[in-house]
């Protein structure tokens, strides 16, 4: 390892001449953690929603005063049912609910009252979620007209008391970026070499191949280091959300995800030797399996058998449940064990064939 320190200086007065390096390790995370942080949303905050009572009696304006009474629905009258479906269909509203005549009567006789609702289904969780809402305050309103016994039901949600969606997307979004600006840092490092014919010089060396690889791996992983200090920042400062675990334990679990995309990189570097194919593989491979098979964006439990083996190769997979884990809920120790004993061993693996496909030169 006597190369190591003086390839090392090498890759630091690199990147001290090509500043994009620094671009895509501070001001590439900044960009992607305020655009996941802002733009990506799961709550619905008001749902508008269309009422056009065709029964006028007492009851039913209690059912009228409790959705309009609700902080999450804001409730606009109409007299004419083929106007609301107008609105609806045009986007104007994400539900309608129409209480036609006898509703009350039928529900004070105990007989199931007919009620029409309607939701807009090209947003499908909102639609969901107006549907469920809307039905539950239907049933209480039932319930009170034919006497019967409200149930008292009381959720609570462990580690997200206000079942915020932004708590689970700020540390899925981390992932996101560490795994893009890390596959991105190293994916040309090596088809730089070979472009600018300083690779030749390399091979006449004495330079063993781990010497070589360290000496690319290094430097990027404290840039990344340095991305991923960015990414705290701004999920601990702006977006408040608190993390709950120490920070050795963050910044170890972080390390090891690091690891296995700084390799991936250099996989891709070390087997295609120009880096605009470099930059566009890297790309692909961190952006599409990052976000569709690590369970930050889309449930796996509903993906088919032969995909969800696949994503057993994906680091993002163990790296996203444990970075949740460690923001929310300080850390589980059956999820942390699991998913940081897969991210070692990706870690090494993803090194390790980095290792046997590099040419066999270097250690000539």
């Amino acid at each position: 390892m006597k190369h190591l320190p003086i390839l090392v200086q090498k890759e630091f007065f690199q990147m001290w001449r090509d500043p994009s390096a620094f671009i895509l390790a501070f001001i590439m995370p900044a960009v992607m953690m305020l655009l996941f942080g802002f733009c990506i949303n799961m709550d619905t905050s008001t749902l508008r929603v269309l009422l056009v009572a065709e029964d006028e009696s007492p009851p039913v304006h209690g059912l009228i005063e409790a959705m309009q009474g609700s902080d999450c629905i804001e409730v606009q009258r109409l007299t004419d049912r083929e106007q609301a479906l107008q609105m609806l269909h045009t986007g104007g509203a994400h539900a309608m609910l129409v209480i036609p005549q006898q509703a009350a009567r039928e529900a004070v006789c105990r007989t199931e009252p007919e009620l029409l609702m309607a939701t807009d289904g090209t947003v499908p969780n909102t639609a969901r979620f107006a549907a469920i809402y809307l039905q539950s305050i239907c049933e209480r309103w039932r319930a009170e007209q034919g006497q019967a016994v409200p149930l008292d039901l009381r959720t609570v949600y462990r580690f997200n008391s206000a079942a915020e969606s932004r708590l689970y997307i700020i540390p899925g979004a981390c992932a996101m970026v560490l795994a893009m600006v890390g596959t991105f840092l190293t994916a040309m490092v090596v088809a730089r070499e070979w472009e600018r014919g300083t690779m030749e010089t390399i091979l006449a060396t004495s330079t063993t191949r781990a010497e070589f690889l360290l000496s690319k791996l290094i430097p990027y992983f404290l840039l990344g280091l340095g991305a991923l200090s960015v990414c705290l920042l701004l999920a601990s400062l702006l977006f408040r959300v608190p993390l709950h675990a120490p920070l050795w334990a963050f910044y170890a679990v972080a390390s090891l995800f690091l690891l296995c995309v700084l390799s991936m990189g250099l996989l891709i570097s070390t087997a295609v030797k120009s880096q605009y194919t470099a930059s566009l593989i890297s790309l692909m491979l961190a952006l599409l399996p990052t976000m569709l098979l690590s369970g930050f964006v889309f449930e796996l439990s509903g993906i088919p058998a032969l995909i969800d083996y696949i994503s057993y190769l994906i680091p993002a997979r163990y790296f996203c449940p444990a970075l949740t884990s460690l923001f929310l809920s300080g850390g589980n120790a059956s999820v942390l064990t699991f998913n940081v004993g897969m991210l070692a061993l990706s870690a090494v693996c993803w090194f390790g064939l980095v290792l046997l496909i590099t040419p066999k030169k270097l250690d000539s």
